[in-house]
This record gives structure tokens, C-alpha cells and sequence, in this order.
């Protein structure tokens, strides 16, 4: 393996790679008589590091410009080389190459047109019989037009490159990728077939597997039969099988209990994976007014913040490294992690539980939530007309399931009429048609949420909040912090003792004005209220204005001026509205529950059994508790703000 390979600017091999090869041009190591295809393509990294102006700092200009010289004069000799590739040397060529070297043949077989040389007969020959790794040839959109029927063949003819075609169109990357180019002679007819043919493979993948069963069709992209999805489908089933017998695994452990003889209102046990949550039935049995069963939603089970904001929707940064790395996912799919699956598996628990609870002291939870529109809100907030009809205690639980969405929808509805006419007018909701779109319901309320914005925002916020900033750790007085927010809440420090690596990144953040140096010179916060806001915004991705502190709503103003932060107003937040689609539909999100148009528009599986709907309904009643504390929040701000401007 040679060591002068050049792959990226940022690549931190450079400086060792820099001195070998000012070993490499002051030895003129090119100026042998036989140069073999691998010396040739060496002075090619060599001239890649030149081209991105790669140069050690000992090096003087005179030095850089002697050496730019050298490199160009001997990078005619690839020139040369290459110009004397035709169909009959191109595989012995090609099998002299070092693995490292080969992607870059590639780029110089492009470059000096050698395609124009090669027969579609000989290519053909030549990608039948040697070890082409075809990423490295779909890189160059120039040969993939140049040999398009040559490599559609090719392509049909081995069912792994299913895995290229789902790695270019549906998965989601962590870092940045190349584009991948296809023939245009490959129709979409011939990449389903090629899907096809490794959804009945040997040893498909299992996580390109789960792919394909998620993946939304496109005519420019992929585009698979409804046959196709479920036999991809059923191979997931059957791999699953395989992979996981029933006793394997990590296990992760939720209970939610309800005990007649614990005095305390809530107990709750963290052990590792383990959640354990015990309530008293006391508290419900003597407090079971409507009101305080609503609210138990918010302060016991605590379905959302101190901000009104729902607290099981997924938080990218609640997710590790490897986690989001590891996890093969379409990027048409929405966010799941370990903790959003535990944080489901608890709100649903605390909820079937909860119902139940009631249930026994003879209150239907339903009827909480009719009371709530019918009698809270006229008696409240002076507002009439809401109405809600909801699932009888005699209807099936599929009936339940089929019923309850219609309710919903109608009571949002009159809501978004509400903000916009004053007024819930039946007979003008009748006319108006629209279907219902999440992102669209408005606020009462202006300036209602807050969001990071920019690049600005971005860097400044992973500098602080992120594990992988490499600014957590203090070589000074040998301590780590989770992150560079936390050293500089514990450790007062100057410039000079960081390490040199990251002064750039704590010079930026002075210049940006988020830290400065004191009177002693330690670095500390321009304005730690900015940046605790910043944190809040990190960690949940949204602020509810109103809801924040004033000194945190007089920061979001300071960071509105500098652009990095903008203020929305909608009922729901951007991290709610996804959370609804990924639940609700797959408008937004290809790996979406589609629980509405699951019982809307086609009639479930009579081999469904009771408890599935059980479970699906309890989804629903979570998605409406919801929807009742987000409009008592909007109803709530807009009358503290009202009687705010009469005083």
C-alpha cells in the first residue's frame, strides 16, 4: 500500500502525506526510466494536493512554486500513459492497480477520454471478467453515458447493485456522498427488477430489506408494484426470524403500575434500560373532577414540558453517535431512536392504564374530553359552539378506531375556523371543503414558537452543545465534559490553554459574540442568557415564546436580530407537526404508522384481534389529549396577552 493518497482537504493524514512527498520530489523518484501505472497515478495524488493548495508550512513560496513545476512537468507522463490504453491492454492495465489507486484510474480514464478507445464489445468483456467495483465507475457521469447499454446489462446481471440504486435514492447518509449516476437506458421497469432479484437472493441485507419496504414510489427514482413491497416485506418477516431468535436481544424493560396502598401521588425508578412508574389510586379516586384528570396528563404522565411542548416526539440529539450511524434508515423516513421507542412504549402504558383506572371509577375518559370543548372553553374562555362527538361505550374497539379520527378532524377544523372568523360557524364549516394539513393549523397567538435558523445557529450550537466538538475536554486540569457548554460553566480558562487545534473554533465564537475574555482574561459567555436559549433550542429543536422566561424571550429577540433564530405561529410545532404525519399518514414520512388511512380508507383484517385495535385506539386517544392541551395553551396565552394589553 503506498502512502501518498490524497482523499480530502480535510483529511488528517496530510501532514505525514505533505512530508513524504517533498521526500518523493527532492529524491525525483518520477525521474526513472520505467514508471508502471501505479507511479503514475502516485504523481496524481501528488498533484491533487498542489491543486487544493495542500502545503506544508515550512515550505517557502519559492519552495511551493519549484515544486508546482516539478508536478506539472511529470504529470504529462500520466498524459501519455493514458493515451496508450485501448481495449486490447485495459485489463492488465487495470489488474496491476493498487487497491487504493483504483478509483482514481477512473477519474484519469474520464479525463484523457480513453472511453473513445474502448468498444461497448470489449467494456462489456472487460466488466464480465475482472473485479469491477461499479461505485467507483457510477461516480463518472461521463463513462456511464459513454457505455450506458453496456453497464444497464451489467447491472441487470447482478442483483447486489439493488444496494447502489437504495444507497443513491432512498438511504440516508451521516456525511456527505458523491452522486451516483445511472444509464438513462436503465428504466425504471429494470431497477424494480433488479430489486426484485435481491429480495430473492441468498443473503440480501436485511436493513436494505427494510428499506425497500418503506420506500415511496418515484418514476425518476424507484418505482415498485405494491407486489414487490410485500414480498419485500415478507422477507424482512422471514430474516427477522432468522437473525433474531425470540430469547436474543437487549432487554428494555417499561412498566406503569397503579397501587391502592402507595400514599405517594407518583414513584418512579430508573434502572439502566429499566422504567418503572407506580401511581395512587387514591389521588384518582379523590380528585375526580375533570379538570384535574386532564391536567394529570400534563403533571403526572407529563406528555409535555413546562412549555407545553409534547414531550414524545423523537429529539435528534437524544440519539448517539453510533446509533445514528449504525441504523440503516431511509431519509424519507422519520427519526426513531431507543429513547423515542421507550418514551412511546410509556406514554401508551400510562395512558391504557390510566383509562382503565377510570374506567373503574366510572369515568370514560371520552367524556373528559367532550367536556372539555362543551363546557370548559364556553365557561373559561367565553368561547361557544365547540363540538365534539366521541366513540359510545357501546361501540367495538374497531368501531372506536373508525370513529374517533372523524372527531378529531371535525373539532380542529372548528378551531382554524375559530381563529380565522372569531366564531365556530357550522354551517360555513360545512362549506368549506380543504383537507386538513397539520403544519397549516394557526395560533391565536402571534410569535408563538421560536426555531434555530442558519448556519450560524448550527455551528455555534454544536460547538457548545455537542459531545463531539472536541472542545469538552480540558488538557489544563485533565477533566472532560459532556460538551464545551458544561467546561465553561466548571472551568475558568484563557485561550492559551486550549489546545491549538481549537482556537479557531473559540476565536470564532468570540468573533461571533457569543463568548469574549473578561478583565483577567478568561473566556467567558458575551450573554449566558443567549446561550442558555440556544441550549433550549439544541435539545428540543423549539421554544414556546410565551411559555419561556423573560429573559430567555429577550434573548430570542437579541438572536432574532442576528438572524439566527425566527419566530412562527401555528397551533403545533414543526417537531409536533412531524410527530402527527409520521402517526397519522405518510404524506411526510415513508415509514409513517398511517393509522388515519388505516381505518378511513380500507376496512382492517378481520384476523385482527381485539387487542390490536386496543392499542391503535389509545394512539388516538394520546394524538387528542394532545391536541386538547396545545388548544388550552393557545387559548390560555392569547387571554394572559389580552388582559396583559388592558391593563
Amino acid at each position: 500500500m503506498r502512502e501518498i493518497k490524497f482523499y480530502s482537504r480535510n483529511d488528517l493524514a496530510s501532514g505525514f502525506v505533505l512530508k513524504e512527498i517533498e521526500n518523493y520530489l527532492i529524491e525525483g523518484r518520477a525521474e526513472k526510466e520505467e514508471l508502471n501505472i501505479n507511479d503514475l497515478i502516485e504523481i496524481y495524488n501528488i498533484k491533487q494536493y498542489f491543486e487544493h493548495k495542500l502545503y506544508l508550512l515550512t515550505w517557502t513560496s519559492n519552495e511551493i512554486e519549484k515544486y508546482e513545476k516539478q508536478v506539472n512537468i511529470y504529470f504529462k507522463k500520466i498524459g501519455r500513459f493514458f493515451h496508450s490504453i485501448n481495449s486490447e491492454n485495459l485489463a492488465d492495465f487495470y489488474n496491476e492497480l493498487e487497491i487504493e489507486y483504483r478509483e482514481d484510474f477512473w477519474a484519469l480514464f474520464e479525463k484523457f477520454k480513453v472511453y473513445e478507445r474502448i468498444t461497448d464489445l470489449s467494456f462489456n468483456q472487460f466488466l464480465t471478467e475482472n473485479n469491477i467495483w461499479l461505485y467507483q465507475l457510477l461516480r463518472h457521469k461521463t463513462l456511464v453515458q459513454h457505455f450506458g447499454n453496456v453497464i444497464k446489462e451489467y447491472m441487470l446481471s447482478d442483483h447486489s447493485v439493488a444496494e447502489l440504486l437504495l444507497d443513491e435514492y432512498e438511504m440516508q447518509h451521516t456525511t456527505d456522498k458523491e452522486k451516483l449516476n445511472f444509464p438513462k437506458e436503465l428504466t425504471f421497469l429494470d431497477k424494480e427488477r433488479i430489486i426484485i432479484n435481491y429480495i430473492n437472493s441468498g443473503s440480501p441485507n436485511l436493513n436494505y430489506l427494510r428499506l425497500i419496504v418503506n420506500v415511496q414510489s418515484n418514476k425518476d427514482k424507484l418505482l415498485l408494484s405494491p407486489r414487490t413491497i410485500l414480498t419485500a416485506k415478507k422477507r424482512v418477516e422471514k430474516e427477522e426470524e432468522r437473525l433474531f431468535p425470540e430469547d436474543s436481544g437487549m432487554l428494555v424493560e417499561t412498566t406503569v403500575g397503579f397501587s391502592k396502598n402507595q400514599e405517594e401521588v407518583v414513584i418512579s425508578n430508573i434502572d439502566g434500560l429499566s422504567i418503572k412508574t407506580m401511581y395512587s389510586t387514591k389521588w384518582f379516586e379523590n380528585n375526580t373532577d375533570y379538570g384535574t384528570l386532564l391536567n394529570n396528563f400534563i403533571y403526572l404522565f407529563e406528555f409535555v414540558d413546562y412549555q407545553m411542548r409534547c414531550n414524545f416526539v423523537n429529539k435528534s440529539n437524544q440519539m448517539g453517535v453510533m446509533e445514528k450511524i449504525l441504523d440503516s434508515r431511509s431519509r424519507n423516513a422519520y427519526l426513531t431512536g431507543m429513547v423515542f421507542n421507550q418514551k412511546d412504549s410509556l406514554s401508551l402504558l400510562q395512558i391504557n392504564g390510566y383509562y382503565n383506572e377510570l374506567s373503574s371509577l366510572g369515568v370514560r375518559i371520552e367524556l373528559v374530553i367532550e367536556w372539555f370543548f362543551k363546557e370548559y372553553l364556553p365557561n373559561e374562555f367565553l368561547v361557544s359552539n365547540f363540538d365534539i362527538n366521541m366513540p359510545s361505550t357501546h361501540s367495538t374497539l374497531l368501531e372506536k378506531c373508525t370513529n374517533i379520527m372523524p372527531a378529531v378532524e371535525s373539532v380542529l377544523k372548528q378551531f382554524i375556523l375559530y381563529v380565522e372568523e372569531g366564531i365556530v360557524d357550522f354551517d360555513l364549516l360545512e362549506i368549506r371543503s380543504e383537507h386538513l394539513i397539520y403544519s397549516n393549523i394557526p395560533s391565536l397567538v402571534n410569535k408563538k414558537y421560536a426555531y434555530g435558523k442558519g448556519e450560524e445557529f448550527d455551528y455555534a450550537s454544536f460547538l457548545f452543545f455537542s459531545d463531539q466538538s472536541g472542545l469538552g475536554y480540558s488538557k489544563k486540569n485533565q477533566s472532560s465534559y459532556n460538551n464545551y457548554f458544561e467546561l465553561l460553566c466548571n472551568q475558568p480558562l484563557k485561550l492559551a490553554d486550549y489546545p491549538e487545534y481549537s482556537h479557531n473554533k473559540i476565536e470564532w465564537l468570540i468573533e461571533k459574540n457569543y463568548l469574549k475574555n473578561d478583565e483577567e482574561g478568561f473566556i467567558v459567555f458575551e450573554d449566558e442568557s443567549v446561550v442558555l436559549v440556544m441550549k433550549d433550542l439544541f435539545a428540543n429543536e423549539v421554544v414556546n415564546f410565551w411559555r419561556a422566561p423573560l429573559i430567555m424571550r429577550n434573548a430570542l429577540d437579541k438572536l432574532e436580530t442576528k438572524n439566527v433564530v425566527v419566530f412562527e405561529s401555528s397551533l403545533l410545532s414543526k417537531p409536533e407537526q412531524e410527530y402527527i404525519n409520521y402517526t397519522l399518514n405518510k404524506s411526510q414520512f415513508n415509514n409513517g404508522l398511517d393509522l388515519r388511512n388505516r381505518y378511513s380508507h380500507t376496512q382492517p383484517k378481520s384476523t385482527e384481534n381485539d387487542k390490536t385495535h386496543e392499542y391503535n385506539y389509545m394512539i388516538f386517544l394520546r394524538l387528542l389529549i394532545l391536541f386538547v392541551i396545545k388548544i388550552n395553551d393557545d387559548f390560555c396565552i392569547e387571554d394572559m396577552l389580552s388582559r396583559r394589553e388592558a391593563k
